[in-house]
């Protein structure tokens, strides 16, 4: 429960230092305000619209990300199925690096996908793992290589594309832009002219509290695979990885 109140709770001082700001302002350095709190209005409304474009587009990955931890584990699960009925069925092969191979490659892909190792790893497990899928032929016959093949295929486009919304992020120039607005706006707000103290800190407040809470939302779901590698908690921002944990727990129990 607590996580969804952890990216909230990490911008509390940053709100505290805005409201300490105009704090100082008033009651140190007896600077009044030089506009007016209605001239703001229209800054506001554009920053309404950036920050909703921002957290579009970046959704739009998220939704994607999602489903990724759920669609490496069922291809690893079917890889694994392969495998197994491979050994079962063997004629004259050697599988004895079989289930080794394999289990080696689900924990380096788990490994990788929460950050604990890089993904050259995790494409040298997958050229480990292909060795077995060719000697597939000689224990169960073609039709089983090939389907080892297809499914090293979709494990490998999955990784691929993991890579890359990890490593990529949406329009950095729309992130300048948000940065540029935001920044603008807590100064305006500092600046401006309002009818009672009562009314200044509250609107301080809450402008701040929720342009600042936006700016770090857009950022942390524009990367929904920043596991840390020391812990396995997963924040308010990141895709839940529990298939792929999951899938590893069954498999290192059986």
């Amino acid at each position: 429960m607590i996580n969804k109140w952890k990216l909230l709770i990490r911008i509390l001082p940053l709100v505290a230092v805005v409201v300490v700001i105009a704090l100082v302002r008033d009651y140190v350095l007896h600077i009044p305000g030089i506009i007016e709190f209605s001239e703001v209005s229209p800054l506001l409304s554009a920053m309404a619209l950036i920050l909703g474009f921002m957290l579009a587009g970046v959704l739009t990955d998220y939704k994607e990300s999602e489903k990724m931890p759920g669609e490496i584990a069922t291809t690893l699960e079917t890889l694994g199925d392969t495998v197994r009925i491979v050994i079962a069925i063997n004629k004259e092969a050697d599988v004895s690096e079989f289930e080794p191979k394999y289990r080696a490659l689900v924990a380096t892909v788990e490994d990788w996908f929460m950050q604990r190792v890089g993904v050259d790893q995790c494409y040298a497990r997958l050229e480990d793992f292909r060795q077995v899928v060719e000697t597939m032929t000689a224990a169960a016959g073609v039709s089983y290589t090939i389907r080892g093949l297809g499914e090293m295929h979709n494990l490998r486009r999955l990784i691929t594309r993991v890579d890359v919304i990890s490593r990529t992020s949406f329009i950095p120039v729309g992130y300048a832009l948000m940065d540029l607005l935001v920044g603008t706006t807590l100064g305006l707000l500092l600046i401006s002219n309002y009818k009672t103290p009562m009314a200044e800190y509250f609107l301080i407040s809450l402008f701040s509290l929720i342009y600042i809470y936006l700016d770090r939302l857009i950022r942390d779901v524009d990367a929904p695979f920043a596991y840390s590698s020391h812990t396995n908690v997963v924040s308010s921002a990141e895709v839940d990885p529990y298939p792929l944990r999951d899938y590893r727990r069954r498999l290192e129990g059986r």
